[in-house]
């Protein structure tokens, strides 16, 4: 990775020199390229120990990194207002870039494993946008964290048990004998259709459910049954409350059984066995939890819609809870909550409503604007922002459609390659060469990827990559429009069939991670 190269080699240079500073170097992109290509704020974390200015202490270092033969090698280093500027030197990035393989990115190794929980829509219709992108968001951190080396499982929790479905039965049986939908039970065409057929309408949703999801490139490795929870021989749920009542957790209050959430944040303690003897809805939710760590995993990511928000304080402090057990030791627990979806056609809203059946399913996203478009435009943006994009934007084939735009500069590489054979790489310069800067740009690209993939898996941050790829074939637009391949001297078209490869090579990772696929043409 070359961002933390050069944090390794700043970090190693000044803990031998006389300021001995040692502790953890970040660089940072500047804001404006004129400043280098890297910036790091060092100084001011110097300023205090040292007792002298930012600007004193900015000059010392670059004076020191500049006599560094391993950081002259590869950039020099300028003071800026306090701030450390490093331009890195031509040669120095070639040489990088010419070694490059995704078969030799190397990033940190961890024990760490991950299960990622999204979706887990209630079986009781059909999925909607929103839905549509908590799977691309859920699928492709998976994608991203076994990309970096760690190991991620996926996971869609099937809430096949409580009054929802119920609810869902009685909706069915309704319209199927004639008698209508009960109160607060399920509209829609969906019913009308699920009664038609004498398939379990719950069976029939799910296998609907999984068939979308797999036409959008999301599977799952376990989809997990909240009816397991309570069996015969093992009662999760009992066996979950039990624990936490050995933790000191759980008491009796007014004939019910709670929870000490308070314990650990939440707003109030929470029940888990009602006065009548029945477990709450938050109960299964506990003891599908427990299981979670009782398979080993550490690391536990849960993606929440927004109307989910008011629960995250509650599943929270139940995972807090059980690090008292001996099996659970060093455990985190994420929940990411994501915004709403608001879809337009030709600038003017869809409405969709669940329950009265006015709904814009994901299946019919997917058939209108394709699988790579829906999931590119459910990506791009950080998912705890509102997503708004347009069904007729996503269809365009001009650069407008950011998802033409970046599988465009792929297909266009793969084009140009095609014309062209590896015999002339021959006339190929490692050393003494020259970039302009369209090159330079593209070289220096390239050579981010492995930092910005491995920090968008530890932010748990898929869209970071969207961003990255759109950057990349803004970057690849203006060297092929600076830059002529076929027509340039033999030495010139070699370098730029390098970068060319390199480049197919990113885009081809960057388009597995995302799950969108890798058109050679357009």
């Amino acid at each position: 990775m070359l961002k933390r190269e050069i944090e390794r080699i700043i970090t190693n240079s000044l803990s031998k020199s006389d300021i001995g500073f040692s502790s953890e170097i970040v660089l940072e992109a500047p804001r404006f390229l004129e400043h280098g290509d890297y910036a790091t704020n060092v100084a001011f974390q110097l300023a205090k120990t040292l007792k002298r200015s930012p600007m004193e202490i900015a000059d010392k270092v670059c004076g020191i990194l500049n006599q560094d033969s391993g950081f002259s090698e590869l950039g020099k280093a300028s003071p800026l207002n306090g701030f450390v500027n490093i331009a890195l030197n031509n040669q120095g990035l070639w040489t990088r870039f010419f070694a490059w393989s995704v078969d030799k990115m190397d990033f940190p190794e961890s024990d760490d494993r991950f299960l990622v929980e999204y979706v887990s829509a209630n079986p009781t219709g059909p999925l909607h946008i929103g839905h549509g992108r908590w799977a691309v968001i859920g699928s492709s951190l998976v994608h991203l964290l076994k990309r970096v080396g760690i190991k991620a499982d996926s996971e869609f929790y099937i809430n096949d048990a409580g009054n929802q479905v119920n609810l869902f039965y009685a909706s069915v049986t309704g319209v199927r004998d004639g008698k209508g939908v009960p109160e607060n039970g399920y509209h829609g065409a969906y019913i009308a259709e699920l009664a038609k057929s004498d398939q379990d309408p719950l069976q029939a949703m799910l296998t609907s459910q999984r068939q979308v999801l797999k036409g959008l490139g999301v599977e799952f490795d376990e989809w997990f049954k909240e009816s397991s929870l309570i069996q015969p021989q093992i009662n999760n749920v009992e066996r979950a409350i039990s624990e936490l009542k050995g933790l000191g957790f759980i008491y009796e209050s007014e004939g019910a059984v709670w929870f000490k959430s308070t314990d650990f944040g939440d707003d109030k303690d929470r029940v888990v066995i009602k006065a009548d003897g029945s477990y709450t809805y938050f109960a299964s939710d506990i003891a599908y939890h427990y299981t979670k760590l009782t398979r080993g995993y550490t690391r536990l990511v849960n993606l929440f819609g927004a109307d989910h928000h008011g629960y995250v304080h509650r599943i929270k402090a139940c995972v807090k809870a059980f690090k008292g057990i001996n099996f659970v030791d060093d455990v985190t627990f994420k929940v990411i909550i994501g915004q709403l979806v608001n879809l337009f056609r030709d600038g003017q809203p869809v409405r969709m409503s669940k329950r009265t059946g006015d709904m814009i399913m994901l299946e019919d996203v997917m058939d209108e604007i394709g699988v790579d478009a829906t999931r590119y435009f459910l990506l791009e943006k950080s998912p705890d922002t509102h997503l708004d994009f347009d069904l007729s934007l996503a269809v365009k084939q001009s650069s407008d459609n950011p998802v033409f735009y970046v599988q465009y500069a792929y297909a266009r590489i793969c084009n140009i390659l095609s014309k062209l054979d590896d015999g002339q790489l021959n006339a190929i310069k490692k050393d003494g060469i020259e970039l302009s800067p369209s090159e330079r740009d593209v070289v220096l690209e390239v050579l981010r990827f492995e930092d910005v993939i491995w920090h968008s898996a530890l932010q748990l941050s898929p869209h970071k990559v969207v961003h990255y790829t759109y950057i990349l074939a803004k970057s690849f637009h203006l060297f092929y429009e600076f830059n002529p391949i076929l027509r340039a001297e033999p030495h010139q078209q070699a370098q730029r069939i390098i970068i060319l490869k390199q480049l197919q090579l990113v885009f081809k990772e960057c388009f597995g991670i995302l799950g969108i696929s890798a058109p050679q043409s357009m």
